[in-house]
């Protein structure tokens, strides 16, 4: 038998391994296919991932209020954004209306710090000490209890050289640190702690408090009550959804925008290189139609062939974006990058489509050649 008709013969078989043997055989060119598609969906997913941290960091305090409802001003739609103001008696009010548990007064509010080296922004939360609304997880020390403390994120403590013990003045005053607070940042933002009773002095604002966190063990009869007296209510999920929608006012345009650019340049990037990495094999593709390969048989290599190589680019780009994530994370700890399911999904989905139309296109063109002038174009 000739050399032709035993390759024939093994290619009607499945003998010879065609769908690997040309990602084997070019080493180099696989190496930076799968890198390609790596670095398309580590862009991807992580300008995706930044986004979903945005958000999340959005809502961080709203998410850790340990109340049931937020009395607020009428004109207050976010707590940080738009916090108003109440009469001081606000908080009676509401401690004598039936079904309450307990009412604390809250004040929020963005502010400036002034530091050896610079100005900060930060996000000031002051609380009553002995209910919700205060830090929620440390790193070190404690909640601050009298007028004179205050309580750090630790990642912003640790930026500007603070530690326990030292002083931060907080609108004009200086506070002692007797608290480093963990995950305690907004985006870019991070919270401070201070006692209700010690903001209400530094603004010598002693008639009024921000808004009163409610524990109640019936919020929906509680809160219709509250209403009833002229009141209005929140609850921390619509102070969440208030936060996130401004959140979105103010960063969501031009990020969702990033998102969008990379979501389709990545996929681009993907078809691109498993287009050409199929164009690239024609030739010898077009030898094994000559040698009698069918139609599907070609298109089932070449569809097989761009799996495989994209599966490999998968790999990479998770690597790639584990390391990403380390790196962001050290050097720019305010920019998280969420991962959610759903981005995942829709990532893989939308490379897994493009990469198989690529690869499809220029396979189905071949196998509808004359077995003649696909013999030719392999030569």
């Amino acid at each position: 038998m000739t050399t032709a008709g035993r390759a024939g013969l093994q290619i009607s078989r499945g003998e010879v391994p065609v769908t690997r043997r040309p990602l084997a055989a070019r080493p180099l060119r696989t190496t930076a296919g799968a890198l390609g598609i790596g670095m398309a969906l580590m862009l991807m997913l992580l300008l995706n991932g930044l986004w979903s941290g945005v958000q999340e960091r959005a809502t961080i305090y709203e998410d850790h209020l340990d109340a049931d409802l937020v009395v607020v001003p009428a004109e207050t739609g976010s707590l940080f954004a738009d916090p108003g103001v109440l009469p001081a008696d606000t908080v009676a009010t509401v401690t004598r209306t039936p079904g309450v548990d307990g009412a604390f007064p809250l004040r929020t509010m963005y502010s400036i710090v002034e530091l050896p080296h610079g100005k900060a922004a930060v996000a000031a939360v002051a609380s009553d000490p002995t209910g919700p609304g205060g830090p929620w997880s440390f790193a070190a020390g404690r909640a601050p209890q009298t007028s004179d403390e205050v309580a750090l994120d630790r990642l912003f403590a640790e930026q500007h050289g603070l530690a326990m013990g030292d002083r931060l003045p907080i609108l004009g005053h200086p506070m002692r640190v007797v608290g480093l607070t963990e995950d305690t940042a907004m985006f870019m933002t991070p919270l401070v702690f201070v006692t209700e009773q010690a903001m209400t002095e530094m603004l010598r604002a002693g008639d009024t408090t921000g808004s009163v966190l409610v524990t109640t063990g019936d919020p929906a009869a509680v809160a219709d009550r509250l209403r009833e007296q002229g009141l209005n209510v929140r609850t921390p999920e619509q102070l969440h959804d208030s936060a996130l929608e401004q959140a979105t006012k103010v960063y969501g345009s031009p990020v969702r925008l990033m998102v969008a650019v990379a979501f389709a340049a990545g996929t681009l990037i993907v078809a691109l290189v498993a287009y050409t990495r199929v164009t690239e094999q024609q030739g010898d593709l077009g030898v094994l139609k000559a040698l009698g390969a069918t139609p599907a048989r070609i298109r089932r290599i070449a569809v097989t062939e761009t799996v495989i190589l994209t599966i490999l680019g998968v790999l990479a780009g998770v690597l790639l974006l584990l390391a990403t994530r380390e790196v962001l994370a050290w050097w720019r700890p305010a920019f998280p990058v969420v991962l959610t399911g759903d981005s995942v999904t829709r990532t893989a989905v939308a490379a897994a489509v493009m990469a198989l139309l690529a690869a499809w296109l220029p396979a189905r063109r071949l196998a509808k050649l004359d077995a003649a002038s696909a013999f030719r174009s392999g030569t």
